[in-house]
């Protein structure tokens, strides 16, 4: 009787393990759809959708290491990458000058965009923008350029909320700072 267990268990293995060399080969082979943007293995409508031939991946054979010595950087930002090795801390003087040029960009995207909104609401009026050649204030054309003056509002709002955010994650730009 024990024998006949041994027996099963046995057969079992081998058939689970042919069961999943069997069903990784058939993954390996499955169909690859592309639906409009979408690349997908489990399209909704295989029809509509064009079938991807898959090719086996190609292996391309790298260039040899060249030793000598390497192409001069073009400017002062870029020697400093190159020498320095991947993981090393980044001098403060350095990480300094690059966080006073994000604020310096974050602080005239804010100002162009504070501007845009400014001139948005003006044109909002309240509610009321001025009204176009052939608009009442009851034409449904009135009524959508309104409502989409009002989400661009929002829109710019909402973005210079998130300049708000990303300007207080730097210390005040030194260059603008005043010094007695």
């Amino acid at each position: 009787m024990t024998i006949g267990l041994k027996l099963m268990k046995t057969t079992w293995k081998w058939m689970v393990i042919g069961l999943s060399i069997s069903v990784g080969f058939a993954i390996a082979n499955q169909a690859v759809y592309k639906c409009g943007q979408e690349i997908t293995n489990q399209p909704l409508d295989p029809s509509q959708c064009q079938q991807l031939l898959i090719s086996s991946p190609t292996q391309i054979e790298g260039t040899r290491v060249q030793t000598g010595q390497a192409a001069k950087p073009l400017n002062a930002a870029t020697a400093n990458a190159v020498e320095r090795p991947l993981n090393t801390p980044v001098p403060a003087q350095e990480s300094l000058q690059r966080n006073a040029q994000a604020r310096t960009i974050l602080e005239d995207e804010w100002q162009k965009l504070s501007d845009r909104y400014a001139e948005m609401v003006r044109n909002f009026n309240g509610g009321q923008p001025a009204l176009l050649a052939g608009e009442s204030l009851q034409h449904p054309q009135y009524k959508r350029r309104t409502s989409e003056m009002q989400v661009h509002i929002e829109r710019m709002a909402r973005d210079m909320v998130a300049l708000n955010r990303e300007l207080a994650r730097y210390a005040p730009n030194l260059a603008t700072v005043k010094t007695q």
